[in-house]
């Protein structure tokens, strides 16, 4: 009886411990089966497997902000030689003078001085003379060097192309020199630039000389110093005429000569201040061609 027993307890030991093992297998069979369905595992295992030295492809598009804008660079077209395209250069602004007159600069012959403000154009020639008159007296007495002053042209001069500079022209000058004369051989000395020509509201710059003016001799001492002059003359004849003649009829002939020599000494040593009157002739000789509008 005691055999049976532990032979049916030895069977019921390894009933127990099979069916603990089935069920211990049921168990792991669904972690299993759930380990094997998670997805997440087997990518982070996948990526786990390859070369770790590749780097990852950065694809990531920032938002769209407003706080900065890229600007596109452009690059700016260099126009070449055959292209055609033409240059226009800036116009200067035209400069106006007290009179109200448009300065307008003598670029020369050879360039177009129309060029900015259209019209036909001409030219005065080199030599060209203005024969003009001062609009104002001038002395040596009274003006000094720097004074500018005007002369009014008289006569038409004609250009090319149908150009001229109109009687009534202004011309404008500045005194460069003024000397009065000294005694009855000094010269007198009146010089002046010549400086532009001034028409129709505009103004032209000009380049000549002064070949001739009226200008008129004018004594530039007082009355009473002829008067001691002539005085000493005859003093000197009457000493002169009473010492050689002795006598009273020689001395009057003496006085009266020495009289007339005084007289002839106060001339010749006196002095001249220079003038031009007003309306008094200045010609003027171009010493270079003038460009002006016809």
């Amino acid at each position: 009886m005691l055999k049976y027993t532990r032979r049916l307890g030895a069977s019921l030991l390894v009933a127990t411990v099979a069916l603990g093992a089935c069920r211990g297998e049921q168990k792991q069979g669904p972690d299993t089966t759930a380990l094997g369905a998670d997805t997440t595992l087997n990518r982070d295992l996948a990526l786990a497997g390859r070369d770790s030295t590749a780097q990852p492809q950065l694809k990531d598009v920032p938002p769209n902000s407003g706080t900065t804008k890229s600007e596109p660079r452009t690059t700016p077209r260099r126009s070449s030689g055959s292209s055609g395209a033409s240059h226009t250069p800036s116009t200067p602004e035209p400069k106006t003078t007290k009179s109200g007159n448009t300065v307008t600069s003598n670029p020369g012959s050879s360039s177009n001085p129309g060029a900015s403000g259209g019209g036909a154009v001409g030219t005065i020639a080199e030599g060209a003379t203005l024969t003009t008159h001062s609009n104002s007296r001038v002395c040596t007495n009274t003006n000094a060097v720097g004074d500018h002053v005007t002369a009014t042209l008289e006569n038409a001069v004609a250009g090319t192309n149908g150009a001229s500079i109109p009687a009534g022209a202004t011309v404008n000058l500045t005194v460069t020199q003024l000397k009065r004369s000294e005694n009855s051989r000094d010269p007198i000395v009146m010089e002046f630039a010549v400086n532009s020509v001034s028409y129709g509201g505009h103004t032209y710059q000009i380049q000549g000389t002064v070949a001739s003016a009226a200008v008129d001799r004018i004594r530039d001492e007082p009355k009473s110093k002829d008067i001691q002059k002539v005085g000493v003359g005859a003093a000197v004849g009457a000493i002169a005429g009473k010492i050689l003649g002795k006598s009273t009829k020689a001395a009057v002939i003496g006085g009266a000569a020495g009289a007339a020599a005084g007289a002839a000494t106060a001339a010749a040593t006196a002095n001249y201040s220079g003038c031009i009157a007003s309306g008094g002739s200045i010609v003027i000789k171009l010493t270079a061609p003038v460009s002006v509008k016809a």
